[in-house]
């Protein structure tokens, strides 16, 4: 089990690198509201922001990463279902010169609510989310609403596994 996590986490990566262009790329003044930058300390601050009021999601993707794209469609859904109680955090975790694929992907998705693209180096980044978390895509935890983490897991989910969570989160 650790090691085909090993090799499906070389796979992202080998497959992320080959798509890497090494450039720093401004934020469209279109994309603004929708994917946002943001460190791994400016993600917590807004997984904080809905203590007391909504149980959070949150999911790291990327457009290179198939079991994020296999389970994207889950998490649009439930969101939509659960939006009074819920509130889905996505982190694209696609490289800078990825940002206008991962910006269409949201709007083929018909995400309509802010979602953050990753800033800053990886190590931080992980840990401000997650002591938990080797890095490895995609990345989901649930919060309830007092701010404590119900689940978190690697890899893709199906359906009823995050509709679980949710259910968990919103009901304790």
């Amino acid at each position: 089990m650790m090691k085909s996590r090993y090799i499906i986490l070389f796979l992202c990566l080998i497959l992320g690198a080959a798509s890497f262009v090494n450039e720093s790329v401004a934020q469209n003044p279109s994309d603004k509201s929708l994917l946002k930058n943001a460190s791994g300390d400016e993600i917590q601050k807004v997984i904080n922001s809905y203590k007391g009021d909504k149980a959070v999601l949150v999911n790291v993707w990327a457009t290179w990463c198939a079991p994020c794209i296999e389970e994207f469609p889950y998490i649009v859904e439930l969101q939509q279902k659960y939006e009074d109680e819920l509130q889905v955090v996505f982190v694209s975790a696609d490289f800078p010169g990825q940002r206008d694929k991962a910006l269409e992907f949201l709007q083929e998705h018909n995400v309509d609510w802010t979602t953050y693209f990753k800033t800053g180096k990886d190590q931080p980044f992980i840990e401000a989310l997650s002591d938990d978390w080797s890095g490895a895509l995609p990345f989901t935890k649930v919060l309830n609403k007092e701010g404590e983490v119900v689940a978190r897991w690697e890899q893709g989910a199906e359906y009823d596994k995050f509709e679980r969570y949710i259910k968990k989160a919103i009901n304790d």
